[in-house]
């Protein structure tokens, strides 16, 4: 039996080999969760930050399809997922509960807030110088936050998102960019394509359920009349509700919308008292045939054009 001094005993070489793999196995599992972890609050931010990153980054949105910012309640996973986060996206105003999750999640990522860029609101302020409140000086100071349902808009917010990705992950800067680029490209051909789509009722009377689609009625030409529940979540009062059914039988409108994420009934309501149809938007999306932003906001389209033809 030959007992060498180079011959080392089984059990130190088997130790040896499986020490190997763990190594191997360890930095591989580290090359795996070395991508950045993206967490964004709605849906439509979450279809075009999972656009830009591409595989170059995990990307997580926290509410549900279906559920409504405006009456979303965090649960302790939430907290879980934002406290190893790399990057959080979220729209801002409606949906400041995130920015509180980071905060009583200990979480130093960093916070990308869409509204509060100074080219989403120099857009806005172009655009639709009647829905923006300036200072003495031009600086914008108040605005209707849900600037996701324009397109154009959105080109800015996918500039941003590619900036702060780049932020995390520099070493996937020129992808970022070049995503980004693509998308913008997309979101205008977008425009294009709503602007064709609803310019059948261009000026008709539209009277969607919230304050959700003032950016979208102005850039397509609607004419939107009144909203049915002014405080989102909260069942307007009964004077409210007089007050929108003479707006609705004075203006001559078609159809009352409801939206997915909300109580209906105040819009069965108004749409039985009026006697006019119903019919349901979306402004989130994420459920199917409204996965990606583009789709959502073609099936919005079409519900209204069906609606007010």
């Amino acid at each position: 039996m030959r007992t060498g001094s180079h011959l080392m005993p089984l059990s130190w070489r088997l130790g040896v080999s499986l020490t190997s793999v763990l190594v191997v196995l360890a930095l591989l599992a580290g090359s795996v969760h070395a991508r950045p972890s993206v967490v964004v609050s709605i849906h439509p931010l979450f279809d075009i930050v999972r656009d830009i990153a591409g595989e170059h980054a995990d990307v997580v949105r926290v509410l549900p399809p279906g559920a409504s910012p405006h009456t979303f309640d965090p649960t302790p996973r939430d907290v879980g997922r934002i406290a190893r986060a790399d990057l959080v996206v979220f729209n801002g105003a409606l949906d400041l509960w995130l920015r509180e999750l980071v905060e009583a999640s200990g979480s130093r990522a960093p916070l990308v807030e869409a509204i509060a860029d100074a080219r989403v609101q120099e857009v806005l302020r172009e655009t639709f110088p009647d829905l923006v409140a300036v200072d003495a000086g031009g600086a914008v100071v108040g605005f209707n936050p849900h600037v996701w349902l324009d397109p154009l808009v959105m080109r800015e917010v996918a500039t941003l998102v590619a900036e702060a990705l780049t932020d995390v992950a520099p070493e996937h800067a020129d992808d970022f960019a070049a995503a980004a680029e693509r998308v913008r490209g997309e979101l205008l051909e977008l425009d294009a394509e709503l602007r064709e789509t609803l310019a059948p009722v261009a000026g008709a009377a539209f009277v969607p359920f919230h304050d959700a689609w003032p950016y979208f009625a102005a850039r397509y030409g609607l004419d939107l009349i009144v909203e049915i529940e002014p405080f989102p979540g909260r069942e307007p009062s009964p004077a409210y509700l007089r007050y929108a059914l003479d707006k609705i039988r004075a203006s001559g409108a078609k159809a009352v919308f409801s939206e997915v994420q909300l109580n209906r009934r105040p819009a069965e309501v108004v749409a039985d008292e009026a006697g006019v149809e119903l019919f349901e938007l979306d402004p989130l999306g994420g459920l199917d045939g409204r996965d990606s932003y583009a789709s959502l906001l073609r099936a919005n389209a079409a519900v209204i054009l069906q609606g007010l033809r």
